[in-house]
């Protein structure tokens, strides 16, 4: 006969021994295939004498902890001891004596205070401000030591993270195992929230290598450095306006990029994005893809290519002089805009004029004569191949293979598969010579001009920085998680500290910080020297804001903690009188 439920809403631990250790644990209750099953749930370990050790789990039911029931004999000491950290008013610190490094941890924290992520986190984790702290604890690390998770617990005795108590492994992986699609979803409306029509996303994609092999993205994915490892890809969508990343979406390994751009809409729609302008590399551009766009009434800013039937004419009328162009003094290119025309598709299968579609073409006489060089060196170099080949008689094992070797050449071969005759492929090098030194790019329901639209797409070189960043600075290069939930769990942390990251990059290359810090890392650790010094039953002290730390809080506008700025006397030393201010005087 099956145990009967308990109606109380009560959580009942007991203690289950595996190995050498104890676990406080409860049995949960679901459903699976119309049978009633339990799986087992611990809350935290008991050591040799019965007391109770909470664990992360256990602190982020902060608020329910009167549903939980433990036994007799239990001793709950440590739990009296969160409860009093968590009463109102001023907190104490009630563990042992130590100095802990704070600087780099305080700025982060203000920083993504600043930028709204803490206020998000709290919507998106229902105001459990332990899971918040663990969370920015995890996106935090990366930055600041550079190793990995398996280091955190004890780099939280050296430097004073947010998360108070110890995050181990195991708590590591509960923690980003736990976070759900729902959860990701909101934060993303959160962001998006902050973006308006006259944001410009970029939208693109990178690859990252995995060692997790039961990963199901990794199932196509083919690694381009030659490495033994798998790989999944990732879009971010990163807004030009705000400098920050609002939306990613993970991908299989393979995927390639004009596949994605339907899904991404749909991922953006879901997440609240308004009318924004879309802006994209080559590798997105398709007749599929245009139509698609055109069709939903996105405004986007493309990249083609010069080669493209779109804008072949365009080209042909430029070097016959019917289409001027003119010279950009900034950049140094020639340029113009057209109105094109192009038939779309709709679902019907009929066509439809696109309306608002320009043309932008650059060029660059210096760009072309280096690519006219190049060219002739490959040709060149093409031909030497060949004469040896027929100079030595040699047997080509592949033909195709040689062909594809020596484009620029028409290769005859003999029976014995030797090379019997070659010679230039005038038409093809002279297809190549007619768009060198030409970038176009697509416009559509833009106001801008030619040079407008160079600006603008000039700015999505932020975004491959970024992902320098998300491989450098966030050590996000490799995944090593080997389970789908603990990947998402993963992806969601380095976008929270990618977030604040960005923000930091933002200001010190706006504010021209480069003379005093060469790189954003040594602007984080100018702040590390701070300690945060805590005493058992005393409020925690800070140590005094000095030199460049006192800059780094005027150029992000962040308010000296008290007591940590120079004092400022107001009062006369003579007079006793309170001191003309500057204005004043």
């Amino acid at each position: 006969m099956a145990r009967p439920r308990r109606d109380d809403d009560k959580i009942h631990l007991h203690a289950r021994r595996n190995g050498n250790s104890r676990y406080a644990s409860s049995n949960e209750a679901y459903e699976k295939d119309g049978t009633r099953r339990y799986r087992v749930i611990d809350w935290g370990t008991l050591d040799e004498n019965d007391r109770f050790l909470p664990a992360k789990r256990f602190l982020y039911e902060h608020g329910k902890w009167e549903r939980f029931v433990f036994p007799e004999g239990w001793d709950l000491s440590k739990l009296e001891e969160l409860k009093a950290r968590y009463k109102p008013g001023r907190p104490s610190y009630t563990g042992e004596d130590r100095s802990l490094l704070y600087g780099s941890v305080w700025l982060l924290t203000r920083i993504a205070e600043k930028v709204g992520i803490v206020a998000d986190l709290k919507v998106v984790f229902d105001g459990n401000v332990d899971l918040v702290n663990d969370v920015l604890t995890l996106a935090f690390f990366p930055v600041l030591s550079g190793k990995s998770y398996n280091h955190l617990s004890q780099w939280q005795s050296l430097e004073r993270m947010p998360s108070l108590s110890p995050i181990t492994s195991r708590d590591v992986t509960l923690l980003t195992q736990g976070i759900t699609k729902a959860q990701r979803m909101q934060l993303f409306n959160l962001r998006m929230g902050r973006v308006d029509k006259r944001h410009v996303l970029a939208i693109d994609s990178t690859t990252k290598f995995t060692y997790g092999t039961k990963l199901a993205d990794i199932r196509w994915g083919k690694n381009k450095e030659g490495l033994a490892l798998a790989q999944t890809s990732e879009v971010v969508i990163y807004s030009l306006k705000t400098h920050e990343p609002v939306v990613y979406q993970e991908l299989a390994g393979n995927t390639p990029d004009q596949r994605t751009v339907v899904l991404i809409r749909s991922i953006l729609v879901h997440a609240g994005c308004p009318d924004a302008t879309w802006l994209t590399d080559r590798g997105y551009t398709t007749f599929a893809v245009l139509d698609f766009l055109i069709s939903k009434g996105i405004a986007f800013i493309c990249c083609i290519k010069s080669s493209s039937s779109l804008v072949s004419e365009l080209i042909a009328g430029i070097q016959d002089g019917t289409i001027g162009m003119r010279i950009n003094t900034e950049s140094q290119f020639y340029e113009a805009q057209r109105e094109i025309t192009y038939w779309w598709e709709d679902k019907d299968g009929k066509g439809k004029l696109a309306a608002s579609l320009k043309a932008n073409i650059y060029h660059d006489p210096v760009r072309r004569a280096h690519e006219e060089m190049e060219l002739d060196t490959e040709v060149r170099q093409q031909e030497l191949l060949l004469e040896d080949l027929t100079e030595q008689k040699t047997v080509v094992d592949k033909a195709a293979d040689l062909e594809r070797d020596c484009p620029h050449w028409k290769i005859a071969f003999d029976e014995d598969n030797r090379v019997a005759s070659y010679q230039r492929d005038e038409k093809r090098i002279a297809a190549k010579r007619r768009t060198m030194g030409y970038i176009v790019l697509l416009s559509h329901r833009q106001e801008l001009d030619a040079t407008g639209v160079w600006d603008t797409y000039g700015l999505r070189d932020e975004q491959e920085k970024y992902f320098a960043d998300m491989k450098g600075a966030m050590g996000d290069d490799r995944n090593p998680a080997w389970s789908e939930k603990g990947k998402e769990g993963r992806m969601f942390i380095h976008f929270v500290g990618l977030v604040v990251y960005s923000y930091i990059k933002r200001v010190w290359k706006e504010l021209a910080l480069k003379d005093r810090f060469p790189t954003v890392e040594h602007l984080i650790d100018e702040m590390k020297n701070i300690r945060c010094i805590e005493h058992n039953g005393r409020a925690k002290i800070i140590t005094p804001f000095v030199g460049k730390q006192l800059d780094i809080c005027g150029y992000f506008g962040l308010e000296v903690p008290d007591g940590c700025a120079p004092a400022v006397k107001t009062i006369n030393s003579k007079t006793g009188r309170k001191k003309k201010s500057a204005a004043q005087a």
